[in-house]
């Protein structure tokens, strides 16, 4: 059959899926579940596949052709309790469902007029706050522990257990978050985890469609998001692409063998990557290295998705789409992001912007160097295009903690920060990247400082000022500061527990905390009102450990000014006189004191945020 000419979707129907379709007769059949278990009219892609999983073999897969509704294709698969039906839905389609009948029992598989919707898009005018939900605060104790659920770790003296922190938890605060400053938030993974250990950080997905019952329910999500966009904040949903839990049934009962990367010469088809993205790019690469970097497993219970197996390839990209337009998303973080198959993901970025134009996409690409980095943006000079917004900029975190470790020399310490932003010229948008002193994979900042407080400020006022969109991991706002291993510094957050004595969300912080936080939260108030932080960058080669950059816009400027020296320095402006002119006149931000003449007096281990008069 001739379909070169249509648009495709593909619809997986599992009857492993979570939710329960009604038969023709309105009664209940537990067993039967479709991926997606709805889909829409309206799409500029308007095409759909159908696999199917039965706990027993499929003999027969029909759906009745319709006005709207044109059969493409079936597929069988080795395993025979799956099968594919591929159609295609016009854009005039108008019943509520079609009629599908498997092994001669007849379904109905709901289809709706999609709503056009467009989301907050994510700008460099937004502050992002990254939570891990589990650690964050425990809103319905209710939900701490469910049966069946097969991690039976629980309790906050296991480091690596479940601690009960949920959706309800964060719909709890999110007047906190906005008082705070932030924008945007961004959650890890929130769907289900039905592993058998470390379940709470949320990367080994069991179930792509239905949030993990320990965190809440697809509608508490759906209501948080809603809440989140009347207070005029976006949501960022933490996507991962590159594996599965091992407790995933496309895993545990595979269609085929096709559906993941196994190495037949290894011990059960695993073979570790050797995390490597350098071999992505490099042109004198060991077959066998690219290889075991791309089609490795990251961990031996995340089993390695082969994106290049079509069906594999178009139920993640469905997912992708259907948890937008179910929950009304805004962007998504995509984790693990140069582990894939690259070709899909460009697709998966493609497809989705065909739907939302205005949809923003950012990778984590956990590497060193920046043309490594750059090399998975878009319009990247040297690369295939990856469609992809921005990445996580780790080249600029790396610059900063240097900045604030040691003396400036040729290229070391805050010279890393004027060669990160000289690299700028390697992206299409450099302002899109994204933006942290540390993450849920990393020591924390204010540890890492060693709880030295100038050093936190220092690094504070960079991420608020600096190109890009700055994203603060939950509790930096406190100066939370272990930096042992995942499992500590993830903390909970004081005052998320009712057996919490301390409540930092009501302000019960100690003088340490409080420092950091009244530091943060002015940085951000101010940085809200400025126009300036959307505009352009102008920076000047460090001098004698002193480094400054301006932010302009319009008649909009400020400059940003650190001593990273442990010395008091009166530094000359003369040098600045370009956009600082002669004459010119400034507010310091912070102690409202006005910046006259040439010269300007910075504390040791100091940042000055001046605003021009």
């Amino acid at each position: 059959m001739k379909v070169s000419s249509y648009k495709y979707v593909i619809i997986i129907l599992s009857i492993l899926q979570i939710s329960t379709l009604i038969t023709l007769n309105g009664q209940r059949n537990e067993a039967l579940r479709f991926f997606p278990p709805n889909w829409w009219t309206g799409f500029e892609n308007d095409s759909l596949e159908i696999l199917i999983y039965s706990p027993d073999d499929i003999h027969s897969l029909n759906s009745k052709a319709s006005d709207g509704i044109e059969i493409l294709n079936k597929t069988s698969f080795k395993n025979a309790r799956y099968a594919s039906l591929l159609i295609r839905i016009s854009p005039g389609f108008n019943q509520e469902h079609i009629e599908i009948s498997v092994n001669g029992k007849k379904y109905k598989y709901p289809i709706s007029i999609r709503n056009t919707f467009k989301g907050q898009p994510v700008t460099q005018n937004d502050v992002m706050y990254l939570i891990t939900p589990d650690r964050f605060a425990n809103g319905n104790a209710k939900n701490d522990q469910v049966e069946g659920m097969r991690d039976a770790q629980f309790g906050r003296e296991h480091p690596f257990g479940r601690h009960g922190g949920d959706i309800d938890g964060i719909n709890s605060h999110l007047d906190y978050l906005k008082n705070l400053g932030i924008t945007s938030l961004w959650i890890s993974p929130l769907l289900e985890n039905d592993q058998p250990h470390d379940s709470y950080h949320g990367y080994a997905i069991t179930d792509h469609y239905n949030i993990d019952p320990r965190f809440g329910t697809n509608e508490e999500y759906k209501a948080l998001i809603e809440k989140t966009h009347t207070m005029k904040m976006s949501m960022v949903k933490d996507m991962v692409y590159n594996h599965f839990g091992t407790e995933h049934f496309l895993f545990k009962d595979l269609p085929d063998s096709s559906f993941f990367n196994f190495h037949k010469d290894h011990e059960n088809g695993y073979l570790q990557t050797n995390y490597r993205a350098t071999t992505v790019m490099d042109p004198h690469r060991s077959k066998e290295d690219y290889t075991k970097f791309q089609d490795g497993w990251f961990v031996r219970s995340m089993p390695d998705v082969n994106q290049r197996n079509l069906h594999m390839a178009r139920y993640l990209i469905q997912n992708s789409i259907w948890l937008i337009e179910t929950f009304k998303i805004d962007a998504f973080r995509i984790d693990t992001y140069i582990y894939p198959d690259q070709p899909f993901m460009a697709k998966l970025a493609q497809s989705i912007t065909r739907e939302y134009p205005w949809f923003y996409m950012f990778g984590e690409t956990w590497v060193h160097g920046q043309p490594v980095q750059a090399y998975f943006t878009e319009n990247f000079k040297y690369s295939p295009n990856s469609h992809l917004d921005a990445v996580t900029d780790f080249q600029m975190n790396y610059a900063f903690n240097e900045a604030l470790h040691q003396q400036q020399g040729w290229i070391e310490g805050v010279s890393k920060i004027y060669y990160a932003l000289a690299a700028d010229y390697l992206y299409e948008n450099p302002e899109k990247l994204v933006t942290f002193l540390d993450n849920h994979d990393m020591a924390r900042f204010a540890g890492s400082m060693n709880k030295n407080l100038d050093k936190i400020k220092v690094g504070l006022a960079w991420l608020a000022t600096m190109r890009g969109i700055p994203c603060v991991y939950y509790g930096t706002e406190i100066g939370m500061s272990e930096t042992e291993n995942h499992g500590l510094i993830r903390e909970d957050f004081p005052g998320g527990w009712s057996s919490d004595t301390i409540d930092a969300f009501a302000g019960e912080r100690n003088a340490f905390q409080d420092s950091v936080f009244t530091y943060l939260k002015k940085l951000l108030d101010w940085r809200s009102t400025s126009k300036a932080i959307s505009g352009n960058l102008l920076q000047f080669i460090p001098e004698n450990g002193v480094y400054t950059y301006f932010r302009y816009k319009d008649d909009d400027v400020v400059m940003v000014i650190a001593n990273t020296t442990d010395k008091q320095q009166d530094h000359s402006l003369d040098r600045y006189k370009e956009i600082w002119k002669s004459g010119s006149t400034g507010t310091d931000i912070f102690s409202q004191d006005k910046i006259k003449g040439n010269m300007i007096s910075l504390k040791p281990m100091s940042c000055r945020i001046i605003e021009m008069d």
